[in-house]
């Protein structure tokens, strides 16, 4: 499972991407609960639910179930201008 990062998250992870090779979380919230444990500055935004989720290069919001094989996409929210 590759989970990539964009913007700012970027930041806070110090790197574009992170690959799971060993127990990949199985749904997108067993994905927060990993995050949260690996970049605890990335907790409140998960918590308050401003990050946006891409499965495979489509966008979810619901608790969707994932596959060792999924490429995630985390992104802040969208800013008009």
């Amino acid at each position: 499972m590759i989970i990539k990062y964009f913007a700012w998250i970027k930041d806070i992870t110090d790197k574009d991407y992170d690959e799971i090779k060993n127990n990949p979380p199985k749904t997108i919230n067993d994905l927060k609960k990993m995050l949260c444990e690996s970049y605890p500055d990335l907790e409140k935004h998960i918590n308050s639910d401003i990050l946006r989720y891409a499965i495979n290069m489509e966008y979810t919001s619901i608790n969707q179930k994932l596959n060792s094989k999924d490429e995630i996409a985390i992104f802040p929210p969208v800013s008009g201008g």
